[in-house]
């Protein structure tokens, strides 16, 4: 256990819009617990799904709240979810609040303010809402309410410094995942050659990921990943033929199922252009699998061709000494090292994928070493184990710093400005991302409108009637 064993244990609550996937979020709480002797707690976004099963089974006690302040045109619904929240948070008393996911991250912050919790963080899983205008502002204007933002890879915490947030108000900690499920010397490979009657020398190349929807175009969406699904199955889709007129024989599986009915809509397109290609004896999209560490285990090479990302897979793939190409995107590049442990490449780039993965089917002997440097460099700072350990010193750190400020004055003055803050965000979406903007970007322009272009033709036809009547210029000589 951290710290005195006589002391109180520390109360710890995480914050998440999800009830499925996340599960990492159900990883850090469980091993806070079991490793460090914290009293754990979830809020969650709904009551039925398989992370709230994993928690109820777990032992651990199990909230739910509302976070979805962006739908509809009710300007209050931010303030009631935030007030909502702060007091059961109020009641709770957690010492620590530690949000993920962007919802969940702007109304439990500001909600973990109202209610005077001591230390509060937000840890971020993805630098996708920074590298868009209609969420960026939003999480500028909020963070403020944090002790500390976990920042989770380097190109995320270079985002937070472009926004002027002070560099001490910034800790890295890793989404490591359990190092236990991902060894080598434990896990035998899958016989996938046996399995789909492939060749015992086939080189096989592969990808584990879900299938995501295409994204919008508008605001709420980086502009290089708009009308793209973020983890671009397609860009290796369209690799393989490169790699084929080198390497025929190479197999293709695509591990992974669609995530709601979007992402089940772009696996079907994925699976027609991969009939439209022709490649559909050398590509295997396998659903969903349990035997994901045996599957990496078996592969020559592991994959990662993202949009926007985190680290994606890229750990995983490590941890299982896989030689792996990523894209040079988001902090992939803090897990693969180009030229140490794997090959970089350039996003939404089919023929420079192609490349990577030549590069190391060519060369076995360096992609294994590739994978060796791979794991040690995962265990030294991106395992579940690490990822524990940093945020107990966090905690522990900064809970010794932090004051509870329970009185009810200290409240109603909190109340008052969180109640504020809600509204003057609720008002400059409603306003402007979710009208004004919106139509700009559907090709709206006031000036192409027939009555307002009307009233600004009279209004300056009037004021030029004046300007002649003034100098007197319509007066005979």
């Amino acid at each position: 256990m951290t710290g005195d064993p006589g002391a109180r244990r520390l109360r710890v609550c995480h914050i998440a819009a999800a009830t499925e996937g996340a599960v990492w979020v159900f990883e850090q709480l469980r091993d806070l617990r079991d490793r460090h002797g914290y009293d754990v707690s979830v809020i969650l976004g709904g009551e039925k799904g398989a992370l709230v099963d994993r928690f109820h089974a777990a032992g651990i006690p199990v909230a739910v709240a509302e976070f979805d302040f962006t739908s509809g045109r009710d300007p209050f619904r931010l303030l009631r979810q935030a007030v909502d929240l702060a007091r059961l948070l109020r009641r709770r008393r957690f010492d620590v609040i530690q949000t993920h996911l962007f919802h969940s991250m702007v109304v439990g912050r500001i909600a973990a303010w109202i209610a005077g919790v001591p230390v509060r963080f937000s840890m971020i899983p993805g630098p996708i809402h920074l590298e868009a205008q209609g969420s960026r502002w939003i999480d500028r204007f909020t963070c403020w309410a944090d002790t500390r933002i976990i920042t989770s890879c380097e190109y995320t915490r270079t985002l937070y410094l472009r926004l002027g947030v002070a560099k001490d108000r910034l800790a890295l900690v890793y989404y490591g995942p359990d190092e236990r499920k991902f060894d080598p010397a434990a896990v035998a490979p899958a016989d996938l050659r046996s399995e789909f009657g492939w060749a015992a020398d086939a080189p096989l190349i592969g990808m584990v990921a879900y299938f995501y929807p295409a994204l919008p175009h508008n605001r709420w969406i980086p502009p290089h990943v708009q009308g793209r699904s973020v983890k671009s199955q397609e860009d290796l889709i369209r690799a393989l033929p490169l790699v084929l007129q080198e390497f025929p024989g190479a197999k293709l599986l695509l591990v992974g199922s669609g995530w709601g009915e979007g992402g089940r809509g772009y696996l079907q397109r994925m699976q027609a252009l991969v009939a439209e290609l022709g490649l559909e004896r050398s590509i295997v999209f396998t659903g969903f699998r349990t035997d994901v560490p045996a599957v990496l285990r078996a592969l020559d090479v592991s994959v990662q061709s993202s949009l926007s990302e985190n680290l994606g897979g890229t750990i995983e793939s490590l941890l299982m000494q896989r030689p792996t190409v990523a894209t040079r995107v988001g902090g992939m590049v803090d897990a693969v090292v180009e030229g140490k442990t794997g090959v970089l490449v350039n996003p939404a780039d089919p023929a420079d994928l192609a490349r990577g993965i030549v590069g190391l089917l060519r060369n076995p002997a360096a992609a294994r070493q590739y994978g060796i440097a791979g794991r040690e460099r995962m265990l030294a700072n991106f395992t579940l184990g690490r990822t524990v350990e940093g945020l107990a010193e966090l905690y522990e750190r900064e809970a010794k710093l932090g004051r509870a400020d329970n009185g009810r004055l200290g409240f109603a003055f909190r109340l008052g400005a969180g109640s504020a803050l809600c509204l003057l965000i609720a008002m400059r979406y409603l306003l402007l991302d979710a009208y004004l903007l919106l139509r700009w970007d559907q090709g709206w322009r006031p000036w192409r409108t027939n009555a307002l272009s009307i009233f600004v033709l009279r209004r300056w036809r009037n004021r030029f009637h004046a300007f002649v009547s003034r100098r007197g210029f319509g007066k005979r000589m």
